[in-house]
């Protein structure tokens, strides 16, 4: 990757800015990814007020952990579900036909 394959950005989490240098093709990834930490620190700042910065960073870091990872589950067995769901339509349709004989 060349320079020329990387952009500068500023991105504002929270209440700071941080200039980061990223490959121009992610570069759209990044300011969603920092759209999201913002507005789950929104969420938490408002439902739980006069916590530590400290604190809201952990929690929204938990959050956005756990839903990585409970995707990341969903993702395993997606396939898994789709094959049991196509044999199962497989045997009820032999089941079926065994009915008509």
């Amino acid at each position: 990757m060349t320079d020329n394959d990387r952009i500068s950005i500023n991105l504002r989490i929270g209440s700071n800015i941080h200039q980061l240098t990223v490959p121009t093709e992610k570069e759209e990834i990044f300011r969603r990814a920092a759209e999201l930490i913002n507005d789950r620190l929104n969420k938490y700042q408002q439902g739980f007020q006069n916590q530590s910065t400290e604190r809201y960073n952990a929690v929204v870091m938990l959050d956005i952990a756990v839903r990585y990872l409970q995707q990341q589950n969903d993702l395993d067995t997606l396939p898994f579900m789709q094959s049991i769901e196509q044999l199962t339509g497989e045997i009820e349709e032999v089941l079926g036909e065994d009915k008509k004989h």
